[in-house]
């Protein structure tokens, strides 16, 4: 079993770092948070020397890595896509130069909701690969869901175990989804999230914050963290999306983003429900006892509710009709827990086959992470809201709102270059007509 690892996570759960460290280190998703503080509980075991560090940090420390003979682990998301395959191939290449164990957790495709493989010929070799390098420092890889073993099976690769998403087994073996119906009325405490490239039921999310008015949008995106602080909108899909400080979400104060994950879990032990597109935004709620409903709008998604049995809904089947209180009427939670032992014990052998000592037997708050969590000192802004005031956040709030004046008087100066150009054309054309002898009439219908 090894004694010295080096987990790779983004930023550091027991250290929380300044606004400025977390934007720089989330990975542009503060999703990303929670499978790798995840990862780092289960793997934070008495008597084991844990580095818990970041990408950049892995990659610039391949041979001290290799001198200290640190186990090299690494939970990652959706890998194998397109926008990805740089970061993939720096990391195949610092892999090809490890000369310790590596194990990887929970890597996914990208995948369409009807199963189609969003990938390239040139992503395709990165991950052949990539594979080639894991598999000859390790005896298998840990991916998302069977479409991600399937993609794999298909490049040639059969040591795959699938094993979900680290994310779930924040807690271990714990797992209890609350049992009593929300009223679903004005004092329910409804939670959304959403992802901007998604289409939205017209009027759904206004009807959502109607019928409950104490609903949150919890973002999880740096453009959302921008947005809700006054900086440019989002480019949204859909008009109900939270894109900007007019969206009734950020207006009234209803919107939040957090920066820390043991502190976003804890948060939603608080709400009665939650729905939205995220699947990490979702498994915070489930996590913390509190029922979810994912709208999935990607296989890669999907892979991950059917693994766990999360309950949840096809974009394609969602409608304005289909309100809080008739998903969670439609969700049944059964499943869920009922087999999340199995899945943990699952887990727990994947990382045993790999050499790797876990707690995942020990309850919720009796790990050596849990313990160091609740003597982390908290930093306000690591909760963020539209009318924050910690200091670290009325600075980006300034700075926010000089950006987006700034890129408000470049589209105007850029709208002003086009017109100026346009009636230089026309000018010319007048110029040139009045040579000839047309006239001013012929100018305009050629300039329409």
């Amino acid at each position: 079993m090894s004694d010295r690892i080096y987990v790779r996570r983004y930023v550091d759960p027991l250290n929380p770092p300044s606004m400025a460290r977390f934007r720089v280190g989330c990975g542009k998703n503060s999703g990303n948070l929670v499978f790798a503080a995840s990862a780092q509980r289960s793997l934070t075991v008495d008597g084991v020397d844990v580095e818990a560090n970041n990408l950049r940090t892995l990659l610039r420390s391949v041979d001290r890595l290799n001198d200290e003979g640190r186990h090299v682990v690494i939970p990652l998301a959706n890998a194998f896509r397109p926008d990805f395959l740089p970061n993939l191939t720096a990391l195949t290449e610092a892999i090809e130069r490890l000369t310790v164990p590596v194990t990887i957790l929970g890597v996914g495709g990208q995948f369409k909701l009807d199963g189609t493989v969003e990938t390239t010929d040139e992503v395709d070799a990165a991950a052949r690969r990539f594979m080639r390098a894991v598999l000859s420092r390790g005896p298998s890889l840990g991916v998302r869901g069977e479409r991600t073993a399937g993609y794999l099976n298909g490049l040639g690769f059969a040591e795959i175990d699938v094993i979900g998403c680290p994310s779930m087994f924040l807690r271990g073996a714990d797992l209890s989804i609350r049992d009593t119906a929300p009223a679903f009325d004005a004092a329910t405490k409804v939670s959304i999230n959403l992802t901007p490239h998604v289409p939205i039921p017209k009027g759904w999310v206004d009807d959502v914050f109607t019928r409950h008015p104490r609903t949150e949008y919890v973002a999880q995106d740096l453009k959302d963290l921008d947005a809700m602080l006054g900086g440019p909108a989002v480019k949204a899909a859909s008009p109900e999306y939270p894109a900007s400080i007019r969206h009734r979400a950020i207006r009234d104060d209803r919107a939040v983003l957090y920066c820390h994950a043991p502190t976003w879990i804890d948060a939603m032990a608080a709400r009665d429900f939650t729905v939205g597109h995220r699947i990490h935004g979702n498994i915070a709620s489930l996590l913390a006892g509190t029922p979810a409903h994912v709208i999935v709008h990607d296989s890669r998604t999907q892979e991950l509710c059917e693994y766990f049995e999360i309950p949840h809904t096809a974009v394609t089947a969602h409608t304005r009709e289909l309100t809080p209180q008739r998903l969670f009427e439609a969700s049944d939670y059964g499943p869920l827990v009922a087999n999340h032992p199995e899945r943990v014990a699952r887990f727990a052998g994947f990382l045993e086959k790999h050499g790797l000592r876990h707690v995942l037997d020990l309850p919720a708050g009796g790990a050596p992470f849990d313990r160091a969590v609740a003597e982390a000192q908290i930093r306000p802004s690591l909760v963020v809201r539209p009318r924050s005031s910690a200091p670290e956040i009325l600075d980006l709030r300034a700075w926010n709102t000089a950006r987006a004046a700034h890129e408000g008087i470049a589209r105007a100066e850029g709208r002003v270059a086009r017109a100026e150009k346009r009636i230089a054309e026309l000018e010319a054309r007048l110029a040139q007509t009045k040579s000839t002898g047309g006239g001013l009439l012929s100018v305009l219908r050629r300039g329409r």
